[in-house]
């Protein structure tokens, strides 16, 4: 019981190592994952490791192809922008659950998120700054205070870190997402429902612009 116990959390923990890695962007869409590597580098065998890359295969986010082995999968555009008009319905509903319920201290939360994420553009530390833009809206998100809420996007928080990932490492696209950001947040110090629903509209919008410049990881 013992060693099946620690197989399962060495599988775990490379799963949670190669999903990371994917969802912030330090392994891109077409690119081959070594196994050798990742088992040397998390100090494991393969085993667990192959175990880890199968569970992210029937997920959709690797794929295995006939001559490199395990890759991370390409998203097509129309998944792109599917879970775009999603994530659009989701939260334009949690606009005025945002306005009634988010707390003095979330608002604080919001206000230094923004600034370190000021700190990590003018550093330009990608992986942080992805980091802190889905600190943002997990902040948000979480400010609903609804566990049906967060059960209906639980399943899908993953997928919308991995688009986000995409659109933060285009050129311009840090700034453009931090100036929404700050303006979202005077939205909801204001308490303007409609101003706020106006922001997110335009906030997912820039997203999927610079998600889309990003063609080369996309699949048509």
């Amino acid at each position: 019981m013992v060693r099946y116990n620690n197989t399962r959390s060495l599988v775990s923990k490379s799963y949670e190592a190669i999903k990371n890695s994917i969802i912030y962007f330090d392994i891109k869409p077409g690119e081959k994952i070594f196994e050798v590597e990742i088992a040397k580098k998390l100090n494991m065998s393969r085993t667990p490791v192959r175990e880890s890359l199968y569970a992210l295969e029937s997920e959709g986010f690797i794929e295995r192809d006939p001559k490199l082995g395990f890759i991370v999968k390409k998203m097509s555009m129309n998944d792109v922008e599917e879970y775009f008009s999603i994530r659009k319905v989701i939260e334009l509903y949690s606009v005025p659950l945002v306005i009634e319920r988010i707390s003095l201290n979330e608002l604080e939360a919001l206000e230094a998120n923004i600034e370190k994420a000021k700190a990590h553009i003018e550093k330009s530390s990608i992986r942080d700054i992805i980091k802190s833009e889905t600190e943002f809206h997990e902040i948000i998100y979480n400010s609903v205070k609804s566990d049906i809420f967060k059960k209906t996007i639980s399943n899908l928080l993953s997928e919308f870190h991995w688009i986000r990932a995409i659109a933060l490492s285009t050129p311009g696209g840090p700034k453009v997402s931090l100036n929404d950001h700050e303006n979202m947040l005077k939205a909801i110090r204001q308490k303007d429902k409609n101003k706020l629903k106006k922001l997110v509209i335009a906030h997912l919008n820039h997203a999927k612009k610079y998600a889309f410049r990003q063609r080369i990881f996309l699949e048509k």
